[in-house]
């Protein structure tokens, strides 16, 4: 046998060697990273993980998919697409939103999370001036609370609110934007803030899993308009092994018609917005 064919048999050997047999294929599942937290003196000490709606149900996921060696990691939403878009390595996100350009470079599962959309949430001590910007319904005609200076705003910049809520944003000038997921709500528990474009059950997520916020009251309101529930799925690299645990996932939410990985997130809701779930549920198209 000539030497070069040699040579490459011997190679082929070694990989095969170098890699046991059932070895478990890796998958990194990626989190929205926080704003960092920093010490009195300024230093960042660390980052705490935002506590995105979708994270215990990523967490009841993962611990049902034993066939593959999990690891984790936390980033940015733009960093998520570039990861997930790659290719090469297969990375996961629990929490994603579908759209047709995420859908040229990744894979998705069946739906995972039913959430409320985004709302507007008001320190309770500020919540009578809210008043003059409700419609008869308890809603928030946006527009106008924008316009009212006597509310401070904030929001994330480069976040998707929904097209109910994005074109307002986009010509409100009197509004603070920062730019990590979770800086909003820690303004507001602060009272940095009168109100924040958020979803109640990531306040709450975050205020129950960071101790030293302060605890303060708030309010959480419906934007008026016609809105929709935001449906989320689980979204891989276009790789075989991402293929592989996008159909894991499908086949573990079919076996569990009661979903119960949608029920942490129910339980950080109040009776309010419990029941405004429960009635865009039943307006959900089948």
């Amino acid at each position: 046998m000539p030497l070069p064919c040699r040579l490459f048999l011997i190679a082929i050997a070694f990989v095969c060697l170098s890699v046991p047999a059932g070895a478990k294929a890796r998958v990194g599942w990626l989190s929205l990273e926080g704003s960092p937290k920093r010490a009195a003196s300024g230093v960042v000490e660390s980052n705490i993980q935002a506590p995105a709606p979708g994270e215990q149900a990523r967490r009841w996921l993962v611990e049902r998919l034993p066939g593959f060696l999990h690891r984790q990691d936390t980033a940015s939403v733009a960093r998520i697409e570039q990861l997930v878009a790659a290719g090469g390595e297969t990375y996961c996100y629990a929490n994603a939103l579908r759209t047709p350009q995420r859908e040229a470079t990744a894979l998705f599962s069946d739906a995972v999370l039913h959430r409320l959309p985004s709302r507007v949430i008001i320190r309770a001590d500020r919540q009578a001036l809210l008043k003059p910007h409700l419609n008869d319904k308890g809603q928030v005609q946006l527009r106008s609370l924008v316009g009212d200076r006597k509310l401070l705003g904030a929001v994330t910049i480069r976040r998707n609110y929904g097209p109910l809520i994005d074109p307002v944003l986009s010509g409100a000038a009197d509004i603070q934007r920062v730019s990590h997921y979770d800086t909003p709500s820690r303004m507001l528990m602060a009272r940095h803030t009168d109100w924040i474009i958020s979803e109640p059950a990531a306040l709450r997520g975050l205020v129950d899993n960071d101790p030293s916020l302060p605890r303060t009251p708030t309010r959480s309101f419906e934007v008026a308009g016609p809105s929709a529930l935001v449906v989320t799925y689980a979204m891989c690299s276009r790789t075989d092994t991402g293929r592989a645990v996008v159909n894991a996932i499908n086949r573990l939410m079919a076996n569990h018609v009661e979903r119960p990985w949608e029920r942490p997130y129910v339980e950080l809701l109040d009776g309010n917005e419990r029941a405004d779930l429960a009635r865009m549920l039943q307006q959900q198209p089948r």
